[in-house]
């Protein structure tokens, strides 16, 4: 489901649909503009408590995406963090979801109709077809933050078996962007004068680990974790980096 992080930071892993951008800065500006569309239409309905702090987080992006250096788009973004509450943070998270909710159950269907075409799927079919059935009533659902809470129960109602296999499923992905990853730090660390070199080695240890995960859970949250490191001044490097080689 849709996540919120505030000033919508691009991660590593996201620039991959970026990468027939023209420069680093059009790249984010692809990103800011897609999150002002979003924010302006909550504005309209926004409650009183939360509306002063969208506005400004509003003013906040525009500024951003006026600026044409990139590394002082990064400083914009980055001066964010901590600039708003959690409990704003949490409402406009919380909006965004419902904003978003019919795309991402449209992803689920997609996932789910491709799936029910596999011949491996066979075994599974009347789960598949219950889960597409079950998605399908999600969408008539007319109230957003009702349509949020059922498709939130949606994946836990599911059999533990059916689960296990959808998680098989998934597994092929995320071992493959852990693989891609691991490729992407050896090139960094080939460059002779490549900055941050020590942490790059270290995050590639943390891809190689993942990929030896045994658990699915192990491995997304490593990618993630590799793909969001704390440090803002390698995050933004990373993220540079990537959006230059692809």
């Amino acid at each position: 489901m849709t996540k919120f992080f505030i000033a919508a930071l691009l991660c590593v892993a996201a620039c991959a649909q970026l990468s027939t951008a023209a420069s680093i800065a059009e790249a984010i500006d692809i990103d800011l503009r897609e999150n002002l569309s979003s924010y302006n239409k909550i504005l309209p309905e926004v409650d009183a408590a939360h509306k002063a702090d969208l506005e400004k987080l509003i003013t906040q992006t525009e500024t951003a995406l006026k600026e044409t250096d990139p590394k002082e788009k990064n400083k914009i973004l980055d001066a964010l963090h901590g600039a708003f509450p959690e409990e704003f943070n949490q409402y406009l998270s919380k909006k965004l979801q419902e904003l978003h909710i019919d795309a991402d159950i449209q992803r689920s269907l997609s996932f789910y109709t491709t799936l029910l075409e596999k011949t491996e799927a066979g075994e599974w079919k009347q789960d598949i077809e219950q889960a597409i059935a079950n998605l399908n009533s999600i969408t008539s659902e007319t109230d957003a933050a009702k349509k949020v809470e059922l498709y939130a129960q949606f994946s836990k109602q599911l059999k533990t078996d059916f689960q296990d296999f959808l998680k098989k499923q998934t597994l092929p992905q995320i071992e493959q962007s852990l693989s891609g990853t691991i490729k992407f730090f050896d090139g960094l660390l080939a460059e002779a004068d490549a900055p941050h070199k020590n942490e790059i080695a270290a995050l590639k240890t943390q891809a190689e680990a993942g990929l030896a995960a045994t658990t699915l859970e192990e491995k997304q949250k490593i990618y993630y974790e590799i793909t969001n490191p704390a440090d803002k001044e390698l995050f933004n490097y990373l993220k540079e980096k990537y959006i230059e080689k692809n």
